[in-house]
Formats: structure tokens, C-alpha cells, sequence
């Protein structure tokens, strides 16, 4: 009896062990509980700003602003300096040296729109690097989200698993007293241990999973700042997903919204754009040109200024093919970036209708699953008492509460199933960090 009695003791301080670094998470401590917790759409907005994907989205937002300055170029002022030297004839027997240093001054008049579509194709490639970034934080928000969701469903797993471990700990402190009377049989107070120290055991990998979420958010949000297990959660993703309304309704303001289309789309532009400026590139370039240096001929000691204005007029005549070639080449990649815009539309609309149904039929399914828990604990009450009676055995009672714990993770399971289904959606149609 006495060695029967340290072992549920010993057990008991195991549970204690596991359940209360649970317990403390509640507000689960990242670091010293002087700092604030993290509610859940903070965690979304500190991984949306630090994430690698967005910093390199926000470099290609600079590298196609500067092809936008460059663009601009063409039509302004182009200013250089030149030297030369020379040897060569001056007249009909004679040749001499002749040295030259000045300054060239261009500014092109018309280009039959050549500057105007090479502006065009830069600023929609600019817009749709704006778009990437904000693509980038959205999926960098939805990625932190799964592990904040995954973190909070180990949280109600643990919590359920405690309840567990509690009852069969009571089960079998009461199957070993009534063992030593000869009361229960060895087999029965098997049964009861092994389920004890599977519970033991799941609690402990539930814990590892929910270390493991709570390290990835670290990493994410770059704090160490304590999480808010906050119901509001919930709350957040049901209230935004009202905006939806229906799966038609959801898919339109997927198209309308969804950064990665908006991107695919300016994309698509931007290679118009350059379409258009290969068809001009037959047409003539005009430019005024200035010049104006000291030359000398014959020595370095008798220089004079010279000053030139001219009109400069730059026609491609025959490039081999290559003006043809690059019209073609223009022309396939605008068509390519057309199509993928087509493509790209018809799987959001699929994503997103499917999707807001799969998220009807989860609410439908959560609804089902909260009634076969409510019934299943109904069914093992009854069974307590039927087993007390006499008129069940204790196997069968631990059959009932395991149907009844599983249950309870299958409700668990589907309730955060359809969070993450919100989720995704939210992604899709860009409302998750508004």
C-alpha cells in the first residue's frame, strides 16, 4: 500500500511539473513579464515589417524607381565633355596634328514617343514592385498567423489532456486501494496506468509543439515579448470575414484587391509599354546639339574657339533583322504576361470560392462536433454512475472517457481548422492586416 501510495505521488508531481509552465501561458512568457503582451494582430503587423521577403521587395521597389529615373533622362539635357586628337590631312598634300577640347550639349526635341512608353514601362514596373511588397507581407503575416493559431489549439489540447491525466490519476489511485482489498483486478489497474502515462506523454509532445510555434513567432516578429492568449483572436477573424459576405462577393474583392493579380497585371503593362517603343524604334531620334571647344592644328600653341548648333537626326536604316526581332520578342512577352494574369485570375476565384465554402462547412462541422462532445460527456456521466452500480465495468468506462477526450480534440481540431481557413482567405482577398 505504502509503495502504491509514492507512486501516485510521484505521479502527481510529474502532472504538476508539465501542467503549470502550461497554466503560466495564459500570458505566455517570451521574457520578463514586464513588458506587454503581443496581441494577435500585433504578432501579424511586426512579422509583415520584418520579414527578409519584404526587405527585398522594398530593394526592387528602389531598383525600378531608378529605371524610372532613367527613363526620364531621355527627354533632358545631356551634357558631357571631349577630347581629341588627331593626325591626318588638312588639304591636298598637306596633314598636320590637330588637338580639340570642348563641351557637347544635347537635348532631344522628338522621338515619335520612344522617352514617353520607355516612362510608361518603368512606372508599371514600379507599381508592380509596390504590389510584390505588399504581397510579401501579407504571406509573412499569414505564415506568423498558422504558428500563432498552432500555438493557442496546443494550448486547449494541453488543457483537455490535463483533465484527462487528472481523472485517470484519481482512477488509478482508487483502482490500487481497491486492488490491495482484492477488489480490482491487476488488469484494470494496467489499463488505468497506461492511459496515465500515455496522457504523460502527449502533454509532453503538445508542449514541444507549443514551443516550437512560440519560437517561430519569435523569430518572425524579432521580440521576445510576451504573447496574448487572447479570445478576441476569434473574434478578429469572424468580424473581417463578414466583409465577404458570399463566395461571389469574396472572389470579386479577391480580384480587386489581391496584390499578386494588381502585380501580374502591371507587369503585364509595362511589356505594352515596351511593345509600343520597339514599333517606334524604325522612326528617327531628333536632337539639338551644341557644341563648342578650342582647337588648333599643326601644334599646341595656337588654339582658337569653335561653337557649333545643329540638329542631330538618328534613323535606323538596316540592323540585320534585329530592330524584327525584337518587335517579335516584345509582342511574345506582353502575350505571356497576359495569359498569366488570365491564369493567376482563374485560380484566386477558385482558391477563393472554394474556400469560403470549405469555411461555411467547417462552421456547419464545429457546430456538430461541440453537440458529440456535449452528448459524449452526457454518455460517460451516465456511464460513472452505471459503473458504480455495477452494471458497467471499469473497462468500459475508460472506453466511454477516451471517446469523450477525443471528442473534445476532434472540436478543437475543426475550430482551428476554420481559423486557418479564415486566415487564408483573409490572405487572399488582402484584408488580413487591415
Amino acid at each position: 500500500m505504502l509503495k502504491s501510495i509514492k507512486r501516485v505521488s510521484g505521479a502527481c508531481l510529474l502532472a504538476a511539473l508539465i501542467t503549470v509552465p502550461a497554466m503560466a501561458q495564459n500570458v505566455s512568457p517570451l521574457t520578463s513579464s514586464s513588458q506587454s503582451c503581443l496581441r494577435f494582430e500585433d504578432v501579424l503587423k511586426l512579422s509583415a515589417q520584418r520579414d527578409p521577403s519584404v526587405t527585398i521587395s522594398r530593394a526592387q521597389e528602389s531598383e525600378a524607381d531608378a529605371q524610372i529615373k532613367d527613363a526620364k533622362s531621355l527627354f533632358r539635357p545631356q551634357i558631357s565633355a571631349f577630347g581629341r586628337s588627331g593626325f591626318g590631312d588638312t588639304g591636298v598634300v598637306d596633314s598636320s596634328i590637330s588637338n580639340q577640347i570642348g563641351v557637347r550639349a544635347s537635348q532631344r526635341v522628338f522621338d515619335f514617343g520612344d522617352s514617353k512608353y520607355a516612362q510608361q514601362a518603368a512606372t508599371f514596373g514600379f507599381e508592380a514592385s509596390v504590389e510584390d511588397t505588399r504581397q510579401a507581407k501579407l504571406l509573412a503575416a499569414q505564415r506568423t498567423g498558422f504558428s500563432y493559431l498552432e500555438w493557442v489549439e496546443a494550448e486547449e489540447q494541453i488543457e483537455l489532456t490535463k483533465r484527462r491525466r487528472d481523472y485517470f490519476s484519481q482512477q488509478l489511485f482508487a483502482v490500487e486501494s481497491l486492488l490491495s482489498r482484492g477488489a480490482a483486478t491487476r488488469t484494470e489497474r494496467a489499463s488505468v496506468a497506461s492511459q496515465l502515462a500515455d496522457a504523460d506523454a502527449f502533454v509532453l509532445e503538445l508542449n514541444f509543439r507549443k514551443e516550437q510555434a512560440i519560437t517561430q513567432i519569435q523569430i518572425d516578429t524579432g521580440t521576445t515579448a510576451m504573447l496574448c492568449n487572447s479570445n478576441s483572436m476569434q473574434g478578429i477573424l469572424q468580424q473581417r470575414m463578414a466583409w465577404l459576405e458570399n463566395p461571389e462577393t469574396a472572389a470579386q474583392i479577391a480580384l480587386t484587391k489581391n496584390p499578386g493579380i494588381s502585380a501580374l497585371s502591371k507587369r503585364a503593362d509595362s511589356l505594352e509599354a515596351i511593345r509600343k517603343r520597339e514599333k517606334r524604334s524604325r522612326l528617327p531620334v531628333i536632337d539639338v546639339v551644341a557644341t563648342g571647344s578650342y582647337s588648333s592644328i599643326g601644334g599646341f600653341d595656337q588654339f582658337a574657339f569653335r561653337d557649333r548648333i545643329g540638329v542631330d537626326v538618328s534613323v535606323p536604316l538596316y540592323s540585320g533583322n534585329a530592330i524584327g526581332a525584337r518587335n517579335q520578342r516584345a509582342s511574345a512577352r506582353q502575350a505571356i504576361a497576359r495569359g498569366r494574369v488570365l491564369d493567376a485570375e482563374r485560380q484566386l476565384r477558385k482558391d477563393v470560392s472554394i474556400g469560403y465554402r470549405r469555411s461555411l462547412s467547417l462552421q456547419s462541422q464545429l457546430l456538430s462536433r461541440q453537440d458529440v462532445e456535449e452528448q459524449t460527456r452526457l454518455q460517460f456521466e451516465a456511464a460513472e454512475i452505471e459503473q458504480k452500480a455495477g452494471a458497467k465495468t471499469l473497462r468500459d468506462l475508460v472506453e466511454i472517457r477516451l471517446e469523450y477526450e477525443q471528442a473534445g480534440f476532434q472540436r478543437i481540431r475543426t475550430k482551428y481548422d476554420l481559423m486557418r481557413q479564415q486566415l487564408q482567405l483573409l490572405t487572399l482577398t488582402a484584408s488580413i492586416l487591415s
